[in-house]
């Protein structure tokens, strides 16, 4: 995961973040810190890259883009995963997964989704055997 922030005093004030996931494809964007006019804010969703390769063609000469630090909580992963039951055992899971599996783990969270809707007869798991057997290692088909 490559986590970007990006600013330019000329067109917003504030810092927008994008995130790509581990294929280099946009995964998240949060322009939630920014304020944006209704043409900025437009031009600056034509011009963010689906893809990390075309990031540093992506913007203007005005706008500042960095590279930063992508954590994310075990909070994160708590609202995203929504079946909220034995949060006293999912956490210590959690504090022992690598940074990498961390990432893996809550991104994982939408492909598994969406697996359990294509398959109406499986119940989606407790938070804490998601971490514990890596779920999100599985390679779903419906």
């Amino acid at each position: 995961m490559r986590r970007f922030l990006i600013t330019n005093n000329e067109k917003f004030t504030g810092t927008a973040e994008i995130v790509f996931g581990p294929t280099g494809t946009l995964a998240r964007v949060d322009i939630s810190n920014c304020n944006f006019s209704d043409v900025h804010l437009s031009g600056f969703l034509k011009a963010l890259p689906i893809h990390l390769k075309l990031l540093e063609q992506s913007f203007s000469a005005s706008t500042t883009v960095v590279e930063a630090d992508f954590e994310v909580t075990f909070e994160m992963f708590w609202q995203s995963y929504g079946k909220k039951i034995n949060r006293k055992r999912a956490e210590p899971i959690w504090d022992k997964l690598s940074k990498s599996n961390k990432v893996k783990a809550y991104f994982g969270i939408s492909q598994y989704d969406k697996f359990l809707q294509s398959v109406n007869w499986r119940k989606k798991a407790d938070p804490e055997k998601y971490l514990r057997d890596q779920y999100w290692e599985n390679e779903y088909s419906g």
